[in-house]
């Protein structure tokens, strides 16, 4: 559980992969990309930006754990 947090936390969409859920990973990592690229357009990103950035990695990993908790519970795994 901890790793597929840890993952979303380093890239956004990480942890999705490592649990199986290929295509919300490949929502989070775009999003996540085209977010930073048009934050980024001055050519260098302000604290602001960082944050904007911290928090949508924070959520990706608040998701990941979502999504393993229905999908564990689901297969009737614990």
């Amino acid at each position: 559980m901890a790793i597929a947090i840890i993952l979303s936390l380093i890239i956004p969409g990480l942890g999705h992969v490592y649990i199986g859920r290929f295509g919300r990973a490949l929502i989070w990592f775009v999003g996540a990309l085209a977010i930073g690229l048009i934050l980024d357009q001055q050519g260098s990103l302000t604290p602001g930006s960082l944050i904007v950035l911290t928090v949508l990695g924070v959520i990706a990993a608040i998701d990941a754990l979502v999504m393993m908790r229905f999908f564990t519970a689901k297969d009737g795994r614990t």
